[in-house]
């Protein structure tokens, strides 16, 4: 009951229309065909998917957490709180999904099975004695601290917790890198940030405070390797320098895995976007491809990389002091073809379709008496348009872009296509009878 209050207080508050302005988003560089399909994202705790032209389709309003996914049945999922809820493809709430066994939960991720089982993140604290851990000791500037460790919890399809694995068990408060301990408000010993099913059915767990990928045996809970860190047991080939507080794991279509090494550490170096080849049994992990936007551009968090159908990878920076890139969409050889300027996302994912109509206002123009005008169309409670003008019909006055949003679902907003006036005397194309008709259904 008290999650389902709290988010029908965020409900309350997003609707209120627009309380906050819409967050803008420019494209700096688009070739042909570069961006297809839908991008979802939260951002500055918003729900957005925003369109291949970079247009915010889809808005919500809130103080939302880190991800905010689609799974192929369209259901939509994001977090907030304790919670993660499921919505419809008419972006009404749906379901509501809760951690188990006293586990606090951790919104950076969460992973739909085919199976309907659900794995979720976690935390739970620890207190330890420090004066075991001298260089702990020395950078928290404590002779004892109650410390963050990651859980992973799977619940089957009936919400009953079928696996739960405790990093406490298997790593050591020392296999932590104190550059990264004091980052956190709370003081996080693993700080772990996304999973991934392998191909195998076990799970890759990527850890920001270790600087290390850890496949976990999803039946004995064992760990099976670690890559990366203090505990690294991998050659690494053709990468001299390894990856620092990474981001998003993920085991990609060829077999090999990709992620984001934020790259900001003692000496930094560029965010790059890697997909290494790995040879489990011998233990190498070759450096196939690597992207980085250039050689500074170090990244604090955040951050993902998709390998996209079309071969091309996207990469979201995360946060980048300085810039105000939000993602980027490279080729195999690391040209940029596509790149979105504004606020950033905790992660982005290109969906190429969607598996539900959006039902999103119509804009008609038309002219009554020589003046043009604009109309959205009835049915909706109220409407947003980006020229500023909260009525159903508004007058032409000058050429640009128009679009409109209206209330959609519990608390969002969707917005029209895009009406384009580039010639004010002509921007109809109406014919006569049809401003007639128009007229006289205004007047009625």
């Amino acid at each position: 009951m008290k999650v389902l209050l709290i988010y029908f207080n965020l409900v309350f508050v997003s609707n209120s229309f627009f309380a906050q302005q819409l967050p803008v988003y420019k494209v700096v560089k688009q070739e042909t065909s570069s961006s297809d399909g839908y991008y979802f994202f939260v951002t500055n705790g918003n729900l957005i998917i925003m369109d291949k032209d970079a247009q915010i389709v889809y808005y919500k309003q809130g103080k939302f957490d880190f991800d905010f996914i689609m799974e192929p049945n369209g259901k939509m999922y994001f977090s907030t709180f304790n919670a993660i809820l499921a919505m419809d493809s008419t972006f009404q709430i749906r379901d509501t999904i809760v951690s188990k066994n006293g586990m606090q939960l951790d919104p950076h991720d969460k992973l739909f099975m085919p199976n309907g089982h659900i794995l979720l993140l976690g935390t739970e604290n620890l207190n330890y004695d420090l004066k075991n851990y001298p260089e702990l000791q020395q950078s928290w500037k404590k002779d004892s601290i109650s410390v963050q460790y990651a859980v992973l919890q799977e619940q089957d399809a009936q919400r009953n917790v079928s696996f739960e694995w405790h990093a406490k068990d298997h790593f050591k408060l020392s296999d932590a890198d104190t550059f990264y301990v004091n980052v956190d408000k709370i003081p996080a010993w693993t700080h772990c940030n996304s999973f991934a099913l392998d191909t195998d059915g076990n799970i890759l767990l990527s850890s920001r405070n270790l600087c290390e990928i850890t496949k976990i045996n999803r039946t004995t809970g064992a760990v099976m390797w670690r890559l990366g860190g203090k505990q690294n047991e991998f050659k690494f080939v053709n990468c001299p320098t390894p990856f620092y507080g990474q981001h998003d794991i993920k085991r990609i279509a060829n077999g090999h895995i990709t992620l984001l090494d934020n790259g900001d550490y003692k000496v930094p170096h560029g965010a790059r976007a890697m997909e290494f080849d790995l040879d489990e049994t011998n233990k190498t992990a070759i450096l196939k491809w690597s992207s980085s936007y250039d050689s500074k551009m170090k990244s604090k968090a955040r951050g993902n990389v998709q390998r996209l159908t079309s071969g091309n990878t996207l990469v979201s920076f995360g946060v980048t002091k300085g810039d105000s890139i939000c993602f980027v969409i490279v080729n195999s050889e690391g040209k940029k073809l596509f790149q979105v300027n504004g606020p950033s996302a905790y992660r982005l994912t290109n969906y190429p379709d969607l598996p539900f109509k959006l039902h999103r206002p119509t804009i008609n123009c038309f002219d009554s008496a020589g003046v043009k005008y604009l109309d959205a169309g009835s049915g909706h409670l109220s409407y947003k348009w980006n020229s500023g003008e909260t009525t159903r019909v508004i007058t032409l006055t000058k050429a640009g872009n128009y679009l409109v949003y209206v209330p959609c679902g519990d608390g969002g907003f969707i917005s029209s296509e895009k009406y384009v006036v580039t010639d004010l005397t002509k921007p109809c194309g109406l014919k006569s009878s049809s401003i007639r008709n128009k007229n006289k259904e205004l007047k009625k």
